[in-house]
């Protein structure tokens, strides 16, 4: 195989130095900057007349439908205290009827059927008694035997 001739000389054009024109400033630009004055005012215009009020709208919307849970959540919260005010209030009479002295007696006879012995069945054995009397003489003197 052969390798391709170079060619130098008649066949390759010099390159030339390329030289950019003088910058001036030109009529057609300072229109350009009142096309683009023109353009970022209608931006800012349309941002202020119709983004804006977008984005109030919503963010009213937003606190409109927290606001309404809020509520709910504290209409809630009220009828449950309301709702254990009244059970302890309930509660409070049922103790006050549990409490009273003659209940226990009276439960002891009418629902477990008990009755009251009397003095004549208990016997008093000579010792110490509850009292710290050494003999059974002071309760003989109140109807014990």
């Amino acid at each position: 195989m052969m390798a391709a001739p170079r060619y130098t000389g008649a066949w390759a054009p010099e390159p030339r130095p390329v030289e950019s024109p003088p910058r001036r400033r030109s009529p057609a630009r300072k229109t350009d900057k009142a096309a683009r004055r023109k353009a970022a005012l209608r931006r800012r215009s349309f941002i202020s007349l119709v983004l804006v009020p977008i984005a109030l709208m919503v963010g009213s919307v937003y606190l409109h439908t927290v606001s309404a849970d809020v509520n709910e959540r504290t209409a809630n919260l009220e009828e449950r205290i309301a709702a254990a005010e009244a059970e302890r209030e309930s509660l409070v009479v049922r103790v006050a009827e549990l409490s009273g002295s003659g209940r226990v007696g009276a439960m002891a006879e009418g629902d477990l059927h008990m009755r009251d012995p009397g003095a004549r069945n208990f016997t008093v054995y000579e010792g110490n008694a509850e009292d710290g009397t050494t003999s059974g003489t002071q309760r003989q003197a109140e109807g014990i035997r």
